[in-house]
């Protein structure tokens, strides 16, 4: 069950009420935000359980996003 704080919400319907708030020129910027507060909330739920990786598997994966065009817009 969601808390108070989150929302449920897919990118159509976001997408759809930033266009009805005449916000449609954020609507990328606003999906970028909310993916890297999900991915943040991720990491800091496995650092408390102690899931940790090295640096260099770290680097091996964000180098590979990057090779496949993950952060390109």
């Amino acid at each position: 069950m969601a808390t108070v704080t989150e929302v449920i919400a897919n990118e159509t319907e976001i997408k759809r009420a930033m266009e009805v708030l005449r916000l449609d020129n954020w609507v990328d910027d606003l999906l970028d935000e909310i993916e890297l507060d999900r991915e943040l909330r991720i990491s800091l739920e496995e650092d408390e359980r102690g899931e940790t990786m090295s640096l260099e598997e770290a680097e091996k994966q964000v180098n590979e996003k990057f090779a496949n065009g993950y952060y390109d817009r």
